[in-house]
């Protein structure tokens, strides 16, 4: 089975997330990790966890959303960690490359808070990082998280060495589809014990569905592009990625 471990959910209606759960059913993509980005969507993906054996989820509150948290958000962010099938502390992260993100120094509080109680649960984190992956890592590094999943990753070799010298795992989304996209060139350089895949929902949709919304259903054809990219056998691939999920996110099968 393929497993989607990073997918933004919370603005689909019930009508819409039934009709995902029962064509998940029929499809097999496996595992769906609903993924939050504040307090309110944290509070959809414990409903989600609860809904259905599809579903895992991360909490926390990302980059882009730090300025309109109340005050008191690090009781409540932790009040959301009440169920197993809460897997980790994300969608969190630092972003140097969107203008449209708080300044660096406001990120950086909200993340390294975030990040310890991560290291207090003993759970990874889900990383966003643009422009900023290799102090990132260190950022990880130092604050004592053994396990973490930068998401959609889109840099360099260099910034993926040193996010993996930290033990931590790469994810790819649907820009691996991409022909032109240059994180193709730096999947066969990657040690497919660490390597995760995701949709990243309702975004990045892979070819051939490039520029409609996106979907954990289409997960498939990440996962068979990239065993293109690695010479394998699709389905032998997926056990590899299967036994990457549960390891990172300490799962019993």
């Amino acid at each position: 089975m393929w497993i989607d471990t990073h997918a933004h959910l919370y603005n689909l209606s019930t009508e819409e997330l039934q009709k995902l759960t029962n064509e998940a059913t029929d499809l097999k993509p496996g595992f769906i990790v609903s993924t939050a980005t504040d307090i309110a969507t944290g509070k959809i993906v414990l409903q989600h966890c609860m809904m259905s054996s599809l579903f895992y989820g991360a909490i926390g509150i990302s980059p882009f959303d730090i300025e309109s948290i109340a005050p008191d958000w690090e009781s409540e962010l932790s009040l959301l960690f009440v169920n197993k099938k809460i897997i980790a502390v994300g969608e969190i992260g630092l972003d140097l490359t969107n203008p449209l993100y708080p300044p660096l120094e406001k990120q950086r509080p909200f993340f390294e808070t975030q990040l310890d109680i991560a290291r207090n649960k003993d759970i990874p984190a889900i990383i966003h990082s643009r422009g900023i992956e290799k102090e990132t890592a260190r950022i990880c590094r130092q604050s004592g998280i053994s396990r973490a999943v930068f998401h959609c990753f889109t840099g360099d070799y260099d910034a993926a060495k040193t996010i993996l010298d930290a033990g931590y795992y790469i994810s790819l989304s649907g820009i691996i589809t991409f022909k032109n996209a240059q994180i193709r060139t730096l999947v066969p350089r990657l040690p497919i014990d660490r390597i995760l895949i995701e949709t990243d929902t309702p975004y990045l949709s892979p070819i051939p569905f490039r520029g409609k919304t996106n979907t954990p259903l289409y997960i498939k054809y990440i996962g068979e592009e990239i065993a293109k990219l690695l010479g394998k056998n699709p389905e032998d691939l997926q056990i590899i990625l299967e036994r990457n999920f549960f390891n990172c996110f300490n799962i019993d099968k």
